[in-house]
This record gives structure tokens, C-alpha cells and sequence, in this order.
């Protein structure tokens, strides 16, 4: 019975292994360029870094990674290229630089707190249009913002080497799961919709402490804060 207990750990050990080789090979090239040609504006990261793998099964790999804040794809090196993870659906959390990511569909959020009511933050960013030379050493900046459709080819999404008339622009997404439901919020006005029960405790709470509701360390708080107050 023991041997057999045995056995059956090592096969499912040999198929979640099987299952991450899958992973990796349906992975899209993203270039065929090394890491030090490409341009690292569009990583969340400014240099690709070990990371553990944790799937769903329980088996653990680790790997080089990045997260690239364009197309909104975990980016894997292999044989010094860099490749997009395009399916997700085994993976139960990477974990980079000591922070957690977890899959949402096919893009990963962070998680930045694990409660109850917990907070996510999606990372995202615009390629922005630098505009035109005005002859005076500057540039006339246009209001049009280019999304990752300059860089894409179909359904495959490159970590290319950013135009030099772009710049890219971080504009991330706050989430809160409460209920066993996600809600996104941008400003303090869509977040207190969110606990309509406790929206006036929660300005208080905002104002006393002066929290911005861009910044995730102030977020951080408020969600733990919700927490204590929160059934």
C-alpha cells in the first residue's frame, strides 16, 4: 500500500512537471533579441529575475522573469529570449522580486493584501506619443495616447524596443475583492461606492490619515482598515 502511496506521488509529481514544460513551449517568442536589447521601460522590473512558479498542483519551478506592463504578459527567458506566457490556467502564483502575482485570465495582478477584503493592483501602461520637435529644443506634446497596438502582430504581443517617439506611462488599476466579487476603482469616489455601509467612516478614515487613493502603500492601510471595521 505504501509503495503504491509512493507511485502515485511520483506520477503526480512527473505530470505536473509535464504540465509546466507545456506551459513554457506554448509560450509566444516575443523577439529574437537578448535581454539587454530589450527595452526594459515597459517591465515592471528593470532586470529579468529568478522566480518561483507555484501551480496549482503544488509543484514548484523556478524560472527568469519579468512582467511587461504593455501587454500585460508574465515574460519567461529562455535560450536568452524572451517569451510571453500566454496560458495561465495551471499556474496558481508566480512570485517575483517578493511580491505575489496572481492570474486573472490570461494578465496577473499583485496581490497586496490577502483578506477577507483583499487588494490587487493591475499593472498597466500607455505608450504616449512624445509629439513634434517645436524648433525651440522641446517637443509639442500630443493629447492622443497610443495603446499596445503599435506593439502587436495579430494575436501575438513583442516586447520590442520602445520607438524613440514614444514613452511609456504607468497607469495602474487598483482592485478589491470583497464578497468573492472584484471591483476596480481609479479615485476616492469610486472606491467609498464600493462600502456604501461604511463610505463615512472611510472619508474619515482617508482624511485623518491623508491617504491617496493612487498610492499603494496608502491603500494598503485603508483595506486593512476595512478589515477591522468590515462583518
Amino acid at each position: 500500500m505504501k509503495a503504491q502511496i509512493r507511485l502515485i506521488s511520483v506520477r503526480h509529481r512527473f505530470v505536473a512537471q509535464v504540465m509546466f514544460i507545456v506551459l513554457l513551449c506554448v509560450c509566444f517568442p516575443v523577439s529574437a533579441q537578448d535581454d539587454s536589447q530589450v527595452m526594459m521601460s515597459q517591465f515592471l522590473f528593470p532586470a529579468f529575475d529568478s522566480c518561483q512558479v507555484k501551480m496549482k498542483s503544488g509543484t514548484i519551478n523556478y524560472v527568469l522573469a519579468n512582467y511587461n506592463t504593455l501587454t500585460e504578459k508574465m515574460v519567461f527567458m529562455k535560450d536568452n529570449n524572451p517569451f510571453d506566457m500566454t496560458v495561465t490556467s495551471f499556474v496558481d502564483t508566480v512570485t517575483l522580486a517578493g511580491r505575489n502575482f496572481v492570474p486573472v485570465k490570461e494578465v496577473f495582478y499583485e496581490v497586496l493584501v490577502k483578506a477577507p477584503v483583499s487588494l490587487f493592483i493591475q499593472h498597466k501602461s500607455d505608450l504616449v506619443h512624445l509629439g513634434t520637435p517645436n524648433g525651440y529644443g522641446g517637443r509639442s506634446q500630443t493629447s492622443a495616447i497610443d495603446r499596445v497596438s503599435v506593439l502587436s502582430n495579430g494575436s501575438q504581443f513583442y516586447n520590442l524596443k520602445i520607438p524613440d517617439e514614444y514613452k511609456v506611462s504607468p497607469s495602474p488599476v487598483f482592485w478589491i475583492q470583497k464578497n468573492h466579487q472584484m471591483f476596480s476603482f481609479l479615485n476616492r469616489k469610486q472606491l467609498l461606492k464600493i462600502f456604501p455601509d461604511h463610505e463615512a467612516r472611510l472619508e474619515q478614515f482617508i482624511k485623518e490619515n491623508r491617504l491617496k487613493t493612487d498610492n499603494p502603500e496608502d491603500m494598503i492601510k485603508l483595506v486593512y482598515f476595512c478589515n477591522e471595521i468590515m462583518p
